[in-house]
């Protein structure tokens, strides 16, 4: 009888080790599947024509009325913008308020909350999003010793279409001993920025190139691993998180100000998080163009997973645009190793597009 029993307990015990390691193999299959899909070329990059320096302007006032979207007439549905952790006004820097912003600037304030028409799928991004624009920065930095080099970030838009581009060298960039490149692809939606695609490149000297990309689609992003996740709406990526929050910035969604919270769902190659940021206040940041008053967003996470931290300075004065860039290997490991990207020309941008090309009737009047 106890034999038996033995028996059976053998029987059962390779039973369910069979299962187990059909099951082991199921899911190492699958990763090696996810893991082997054919890489699919970068999408094309979108042509901008820079002709014009960005000067240093006080930031548009608060708008009064929500612009109009859509057919004249169309009952409007309100959006709301992410929800943060603190309220009030926002200080402005000492000679932004000495003077009135010029009208290309006033132009840009829009309402925290923005009206859009029921027929969303007519929404065309307008002028409440940077032009196209290109920033040059000198970067400094630590890896394992001091380290010199430069970088370049290109916000781009085609309509609704967007791309960011963050490029950093470290030495000569006909040559870089080491260089990295950050690409986001998507739209620009009523409520900021929509992710389809992110490249993360590796390169240079100092050894054979890498890549990595996240994939997204309704709901969920796969990672570069080739696991996919679930994502909330209004995540962002490594690179499109900047231009989000000068977006956000920008138009009053967001009110700048001390010790605000924000959380901001980041999907980055190997996790997806509620990334949590804090202004910390407004500061002077040092630059070759001068003294610039920025303020200075920092991240506000104990356990980043091992992924890359980021904390940046926006101008005022510049469309809140990045005038300073600091990027972490691993912070909590690791203080040391981290790249700093500081503003050190005028940021260029593209002319805004006519009338015409852009699907909007010009009144009558207008100079266009």
């Amino acid at each position: 009888m106890a034999g038996r029993l033995r028996g059976r307990f053998a029987l059962a015990g390779l039973t369910a080790a069979v299962i187990a390691a059909h099951a082991w193999l199921l899911n190492g299959a699958r990763e090696l599947h996810d893991q082997w899909l054919p890489e699919t070329p970068e999408p094309e990059r979108i042509q901008a024509a820079f002709v014009r320096e960005l000067a240093p302007a006080p930031p548009p006032p608060p708008a009064t009325a929500p612009p109009k979207h859509g057919p004249e007439g169309a009952p409007p549905r309100h959006i709301e913008s992410m929800p943060a952790l603190g309220a009030g006004p926002a200080p402005l820097p000492p000679e932004a308020a000495a003077s009135e912003p010029p009208p290309e600037l006033q132009a840009l304030a829009m309402p925290a909350a923005p009206a859009v028409s029921d027929a969303v799928g007519e929404w065309r991004p307008g002028i409440e999003w940077p032009l196209s624009t290109e920033l040059d920065y000198k970067l400094t930095g630590d890896f394992r010793g001091a380290i010199y080099g430069d970088a370049r970030v290109q916000w781009l838009r085609d309509g609704s279409h967007y791309q960011v581009h963050l490029e950093a060298w470290i030495g000569p960039k006909i040559a870089p001993l080491m260089s990295r490149r950050m690409s986001s692809d998507g739209e620009i939606s009523p409520l900021g920025l929509v992710p389809r695609r992110f490249d993360e490149v590796t390169g240079g000297l100092a050894g054979g190139k890498r890549q990595s990309t996240l994939l997204f689609d309704t709901g969920g992003v796969r990672l570069a691993n080739g696991r996919r996740e679930p994502v909330p709406d209004g995540t962002q990526d490594a690179a499109s998180q900047f231009v989000q929050f000068t977006w956000l910035f920008l138009t009053g969604r967001q009110t700048a100000q001390g010790e605000l919270l924000i959380q901001q769902p980041l999907a980055l190659p190997r996790n997806v998080h509620l990334w949590r940021y804090r202004v910390t206040g407004l500061e002077d940041v040092v630059t070759p163009l001068g003294t610039i008053a920025a303020w200075h967003v920092d991240s506000d996470m104990d356990d980043t997973r091992g992924d890359m931290q980021a904390e940046f300075w926006l101008a005022p004065s510049l469309q809140y645009l990045p005038v300073r860039v600091r990027i972490w290997q691993n912070r909590p490991a690791d203080p040391r190793t981290h790249i700093d990207l500081v503003l050190k020309a005028p940021p260029r941008q593209a002319l805004a597009p006519s009338p015409a090309a852009s699907g909007v009737s010009a009144p009558a009047s207008s100079p266009l």
